[in-house]
């Protein structure tokens, strides 16, 4: 790759951060303060705002696939954009991860870090429409099995934090006691695609793949039901359900 592109898709990357920032704050101070006096209740509300970031998030890949920055493959996009009480489970190479999967999941609910409901920018929107990981697990497994039955899809990186250049992270069970305490089956999604230097954990804000662009790719692998897990105690269902659903990934990540 030259000098002259590399520079330019940096570029690209600092300015769809700005556009990010800027989209936020329109959607905190305009968006979703019209939605909800248009609603008459707040899972209208929610089901609305969830609609209206998907859109944006939407925009946000087209822009990027404009300017050259970013490229999106989905495998199944159809499938992703009709799921409903679905726990989607994925590993998570970088920090564009959680648009792409919003970008195709109308409908999507997460859990997020309880560190960035106190970000100046984005605290509004994820404290309005989203999970915290800072509450006890009872009450957050209540919160998850609630949003499920309302027939939203909850978003879910096990690893708890992108991954390192050196490789996957070990998965935690979170989303295995969800799904054996909600009965809602999950479906793995496999992030692939070219090298994310300059999106994954600790690389320098001015960097970026200095061979190809980024380049992202949605897999879905098969649905793993909780119900094929009754038989086994739960803490054993939960590693079984685990280590299955990191090898799938693992797996396709290999190919």
């Amino acid at each position: 790759m030259s000098k002259l592109l590399l520079w330019y898709r940096i570029f690209v990357k600092l300015f769809l951060f700005f556009v990010f920032g800027v989209g936020s704050l329109v959607l905190i101070t305009a968006v979703f303060p019209t939605i909800r006096l248009l609603s008459a209740s707040n899972q209208a509300f929610k089901r609305k705002s969830r609609k209206a970031m998907c859109n944006t998030q939407k925009f946000f890949v087209w822009l990027g696939t404009l300017m050259g920055g970013f490229e999106l493959k989905v495998d199944d996009k159809e499938y992703l954009s009709h799921l409903s009480g679905k726990i989607v489970v994925a590993n998570h190479p970088s920090l564009l991860d959680v648009v792409m999967l919003l970008s195709v999941i109308p409908n999507a609910d997460c859990i997020i870090k309880a560190s960035l409901g106190h970000h100046n920018i984005v605290s509004n929107i994820v404290n309005t429409l989203y999970i915290s990981n800072s509450l006890d697990f009872d009450h957050l497994t209540k919160e998850c099995t609630k949003s499920l039955q309302e027939g939203n899809c909850l978003i879910i990186f096990p690893e708890g934090s992108r991954t390192k250049a050196d490789g996957v992270h070990h998965f935690q069970r979170g989303a295995a006691h969800i799904a054996l305490s909600s009965g809602c089956s999950l479906i793995p999604v496999c992030i692939g695609g070219t090298d994310k230097y300059g999106l994954r954990k600790h690389d320098p804000m001015l960097s970026y793949n200095p061979k190809e662009k980024f380049i992202y790719t949605l897999k879905t692998l098969p649905e793993v039901n909780p119900a094929d897990y009754a038989d086994i105690p739960v803490p054993a269902a939960a590693r079984r359900i685990t280590e299955k659903i990191k090898s799938d990934i693992e797996t396709e990540l290999n190919r």
